[in-house]
């Protein structure tokens, strides 16, 4: 019997770590030119890699997340390979050509959400690519991070793609800015504006006063993992860098048997809305 989505496996997977944008409330800013050198594996290769998994687990749904995924070369074709086995949820900047992708790729198991980023995106033409997409059934949302010189323009921004049809999905911005943290640092002003858009996973809208979760039985590791460019594999995306379960890579990769203890402080990415076997703690 198929598996329903909120059945399946899910690995969150940083395909490619090249960036076209170096965005200051990305994870990885400040970090571009180290991260440079961390290449994919060749096409071939992904898809075995992933072939392994259906073997292992069956179809699972994988999150495709980067740097861009679209600078990743071929990377139409791994999409078309991997959706015979897997359904896919892209990110992407929308700054490349899509025309081909939505033209070639089926949307029955593949998402592609774009990612607005107004200090390097222009609107019109950003626009135009979101309803291509809308049009096409792959999305009808943009999302968009509240990272603080952003949120005064959350409403106009939220007008213009809604004369689309498209949906502005708010997510909190998780780190330092003028050496306040966030989101624990938006002022009300900022939280009057930012909480009727917020996002959610799973039904759990994003964090404005973070969710402490260390020490809470958690399925990360065992029915969710993140995977980064190099094959290195981590319970979720907020987990400890240095908490790696297993190399995706190598022959003998396998979730863990079980739910264990969460170990990090915060969930900033939302995984414990689906991932905590008691959401209450």
């Amino acid at each position: 019997m198929e598996k329903s989505e909120k059945e399946k496996i899910s690995f969150d997977w940083n395909l490619i770590l090249e960036c076209n944008y170096q965005c200051p409330y990305c994870w990885f800013d400040g970090h571009w030119e180290e991260l440079k050198s961390k290449r994919p594996p060749s096409f071939y290769e992904l898809i075995k890699y992933w072939a392994k998994i259906y073997q292992i687990y069956g179809s699972v749904h994988i999150n495709v997340l980067g740097g861009e995924p679209f600078l990743y070369q071929g990377f139409v074709e791994l999409v078309k390979e991997l959706s015979q086995m897997h359904t896919l949820c892209i990110m992407s900047n929308l700054s490349q050509d899509i025309d081909g992708f939505v033209k070639e790729v089926n949307s029955r198991n593949v998402s592609l959400e774009g990612s607005f980023h107004p200090v390097f995106a222009e609107l019109s033409a950003f626009i135009k690519k979101a309803v291509l997409l809308k049009s096409y059934g792959f999305s009808h949302e943009v999302a968009y991070v509240a990272y603080p010189p952003q949120i005064n323009q959350i409403n106009y921004f939220k007008e213009e793609f809604s004369r689309e049809g498209i949906s502005l999905s708010v997510m909190t911005f998780w780190g330092k800015y003028k050496g306040i943290d966030y989101p624990v640092g938006y002022t009300d002003e900022e939280t009057r504006i930012i909480y009727p858009h917020i996002d959610n996973r799973c039904g759990e809208k994003f964090q404005i006063a973070p969710k402490r979760v260390k020490g809470l039985l958690c399925n990360a590791g065992h029915k969710h993992a993140a995977v980064d460019v190099e094959g290195k594999v981590n319970r979720c995306g907020g987990a400890d860098p240095h908490e790696i379960i297993g190399d995706f890579f190598k022959e003998g990769f396998r979730l863990l048997d079980k739910p264990y203890p969460c170990n990090s402080e915060y969930c900033p990415c939302n995984e414990w809305a689906f991932l905590l076997v008691d959401k209450e703690g």
